[in-house]
């Protein structure tokens, strides 16, 4: 079965200032559908340039060398959290420190300038999550153990929101859209979601979110 690519863009019907996401019917083409309202439409064709970067992981008194690709265009910082998957292994790190080319130590540094990527493993993973609010989507970030289960028709509270499980897209490629269907957080690249309530779970003061919702590794606090 063909695996369903969805991504985030202005739909010019329902939502021309903010991204929702969109299911990609030719990807050549640019060739789109946007998933809230329906609308088939051409977006402009960007393709995405990636570097392969060492990653070298602490873990306790022990250390690995792994690998992974990053998005050439988006700046890596210092506390950045991701997810490193080697095949047999999938681990939630944190960037402590950003070694150059020139063997110097940053915190802060473009893809292409680095050498290797310092980092320490964490107990938890930042699963994205695309917050629905009418013509308006919000991408948070959701600090979860990476063996926790998101399930599709279930509500969970997210910085300050309610919100119902639409569905799942995975790391692999696929979407998630039968009610019921699971799936751990360390497996997921993005949960879709609607606003239930917002005014029963408190302030949304200092929480980071918007309309940049693909590419960047910069992570969120909790509020």
């Amino acid at each position: 079965m063909e695996k369903m690519e969805i991504i985030e863009a202005e739909c010019p019907s329902c939502s021309p200032d903010e991204p929702v996401a969109h299911l990609v019917l030719k990807e050549s083409e640019g060739r789109v559908r946007c998933e809230e309202c329906g609308l088939v439409h051409v977006i402009p064709v960007k393709k995405q340039r990636f570097v392969k970067l060492k990653v070298i992981v602490s873990r306790q008194d022990k250390s690995s060398v792994q690998e992974t690709e990053v998005d050439a265009d988006e700046y890596l910082h210092a506390g950045d959290e991701f997810v490193v998957d080697t095949g047999e292994e999938i681990s939630g790190v944190r960037i402590q420190s950003l070694e150059l080319k020139t063997s110097k130590r940053v915190e802060k540094a473009k893809p292409e300038e680095v050498l290797t990527i310092w980092a320490r493993a964490i107990d938890e993973v930042i699963v994205k999550i695309a917050v629905q609010k009418h013509e308006i989507t919000e991408s948070l970030d959701y600090k979860v153990n990476g063996d926790y289960e998101f399930t599709i028709g279930d509500t969970i509270k997210v910085k300050g929101y309610e919100v119902k499980i639409s569905y799942i897209k995975i790391r692999d490629g696929a979407l998630m859209k039968r009610e019921g269907a699971t799936a751990k957080a360390k497996d997921i690249k993005r949960i879709y979601s609607k606003i239930v309530s917002e005014s029963k779970f408190g302030s949304r003061k200092g929480v980071r979110g918007g309309r940049k919702i693909s590419g960047s590794m910069r992570s969120s606090r909790e509020t």
